[in-house]
């Protein structure tokens, strides 16, 4: 699903709220959820599930195309996991 079929389907449930007004909360949340994450916080939605960022360590890579061996930088990677409820309910 993409974002705009998701407010879409929002529009549809939400006769109250215009498309907008849902486009704009969406972006809203998305941008809150990003900058949690710059600053490093846990984010958990009860139902959900939690997102979390975790570091990765560098690591000696090979260039596929010459063979070159190449190191990769630490990297921080964000990372979520689903609640049991959301588990539940798609199994």
């Amino acid at each position: 699903m993409k974002k705009s079929d998701f407010i879409y389907l929002l529009s549809k449930n939400l006769k109250d709220y215009s498309e907008m007004d849902i486009s704009l909360s969406a972006d809203l949340i998305q941008k809150s959820i990003i900058e949690s994450l710059k600053k490093r916080n846990r984010i958990e939605i009860r139902g959900f599930g939690s997102f979390c960022v975790r570091d990765r360590k560098s690591i000696r890579a090979r260039n596929p195309k010459s063979g070159e061996s190449i190191e990769l930088p630490k990297r921080s990677m964000p990372f979520f996991r689903a609640s049991k409820l959301l588990k539940q309910r798609v199994n």
